[in-house]
C-alpha cells in the first residue's frame, strides 16, 4: 500500500472515528450477537441477519464504507481498530451469505476456510483475511493482544464483541477481551495431567515471547484458581480447538 501522508488531516482521522467506529457495524452487532450463558460464548445469528434485507444492506454499505478508507493514513490505533472491524465485518458477511454452514471451514477445499481468498478491497489491493491477520497485524504491529481481536466465527474463537473496536479506548477493551477469552475454558482448561490451551497459543506461540511466553501472558489476566495452578507449576499438556460455527441456532 502507498501513503499518501501529504493527504492526512485531522479531519479525516476524525471521518474514520465517526464512520467506522459509531456505526453500522454497530448497529449490526448489537442485533445479532448473543451471549450464551453459563458458557460465556457471544453467538451470532447468522439465520435472523440472512432475513433481513435492510440489516444485510447495512452490512454491506459498512464494508463499502471501510474500502473508501486509507489505514496507511490513520494513527496506529485507528488503524489498528479499522482492520480489526473490517477482519470482523467480512467474516460475519461470508459466513452470512453461505448459512447454514456448520463450520467457517466449510468455505475452502479440504476444510481449508476463507481465509487466503483475495476478496477485500484496500486501496488499490485485492487482500486476504490471512493478509489482514498476518501480513499487517501481526506482523506491523506485533502485539499478543491482536488475537483477542479477531474472531473467527467459531466457538473456540475469542468472543465477537457486542461493539465495534475503537481507537480511544484500544488498549483498555484489548485488556478485557483477553482477561474475559483466557478465564474462559475455550482458552484455557486445567485437566488431571496439566492444562489444555486453545490452539491459538500452540499456533501463534512466538507472538507472546515478549510478554515472557505463553504462560506468563495468561499469568498476567488469569483468575485466582488458575493463577495459582500456574504457580503451583502445572505444565501445558495439550492443544484443542472446536470449529463449530457460533452461531446461535446450533448453540
Amino acid at each position: 500500500m502507498v501513503s499518501n501522508l501529504n493527504g492526512y488531516n485531522k479531519a479525516e482521522a476524525q471521518s474514520f472515528k465517526n464512520s467506522a467506529g459509531d456505526s453500522d457495524w454497530d448497529l449490526i452487532l448489537k442485533r445479532y450477537v448473543i451471549k450464551s450463558e453459563p458458557s460465556g460464548v457471544n453467538l451470532f445469528n447468522y439465520s435472523a441477519l440472512r432475513k433481513s434485507s435492510d440489516d444485510w444492506a447495512l452490512l454491506n454499505n459498512y464494508l463499502t464504507s471501510l474500502e473508501g478508507m486509507d489505514p496507511d493514513l490513520m494513527l496506529k490505533n485507528e488503524a489498528i481498530a479499522y482492520y480489526a472491524n473490517l477482519y470482523n465485518a467480512v467474516t460475519v458477511k461470508l459466513v452470512t451469505e453461505n448459512y447454514q454452514i456448520k463450520s467457517i471451514r466449510k468455505l475452502g477445499p479440504l476444510n481449508s476456510g476463507p481465509w487466503k481468498r483475495k476478496i477485500i478491497k484496500l486501496n488499490t489491493e485485492l487482500v486476504s483475511l490471512d493478509d489482514i491477520e498476518h501480513k499487517i497485524l501481526r506482523s506491523k504491529y506485533k502485539s499478543p493482544y491482536i488475537h483477542y481481536m479477531l474472531n473467527c466465527a467459531s466457538m473456540s474463537c475469542p468472543n465477537l464483541q457486542a461493539t465495534s473496536w475503537k481507537a480511544d479506548n484500544l488498549e483498555a477493551d484489548q485488556l478485557m477481551a483477553a482477561t474475559e477469552y483466557i478465564n474462559s475454558s475455550r482458552a484455557v482448561t486445567l485437566k488431571t495431567n496439566g492444562l489444555q490451551l486453545s490452539s491459538i497459543y500452540k499456533w501463534f506461540k512466538e507472538d507472546f515471547e515478549n510478554d515472557g511466553g505463553v504462560l506468563d501472558h495468561i499469568l498476567t489476566h488469569a483468575n485466582k484458581d488458575l493463577k495459582n495452578a500456574i504457580e503451583r507449576g502445572v505444565k501445558i499438556k495439550s492443544y484443542n480447538y472446536d470449529w463449530t460455527l457460533n452461531d446461535v441456532t446450533d448453540n
